[in-house]
């Protein structure tokens, strides 16, 4: 699993996968800005978060749950990088450009199962606290 678009000017600094500053507009990027904002608005919801956010580059737009995390099954994202990609063509990387194309720009089926285990594994590297009694239980016979 690939953290893409975690940029530390998006955070107060409380978790190790905001590394990397948010990628200069436009430069040399060579995608279908509209594709890739629509698949990236298409993920897996893994995580939701009740909050604003605010585009850090320019102030052009405001995401209701922006930094709630979705997924392809591969890759994990916050949902205010669609708007990134779509207002400022921030360069992604291109083996994540390479998945989404390969997928005709379609988020792939993905097993309950793994998508539980993604957001576990989300929740644990973004610092959140889980409770291993929510969300979906397997019946057992007694």
């Amino acid at each position: 699993m690939q953290f893409i678009g975690f940029f530390r000017e998006l955070t107060d600094g409380n978790a190790g996968v905001y590394k990397n500053g948010i990628p200069s507009p436009g430069s040399g990027v060579n995608y279908p800005s509209a594709e890739v904002s629509q698949y990236l608005r298409s993920g897996y919801p893994v995580l939701d978060v009740m909050e604003v956010t605010t585009d850090k580059i320019g102030g052009s737009f405001r995401v209701p749950g922006g930094s709630s995390v979705l997924t392809d099954g591969s890759h994990v994202w916050r949902l205010d990088l669609a708007s990134y990609v779509q207002y400022h063509c921030i360069q992604l990387p291109q083996e994540f450009l390479d998945f989404m194309r390969d997928h005709s720009y379609r988020i792939p089926g993905v097993k309950q199962e793994t998508l539980v285990e993604i957001s576990v594994a989300v929740n644990r590297e973004l610092n959140f606290r889980t409770d291993p009694a929510a969300g979906p239980q397997v019946k057992r016979d007694r």
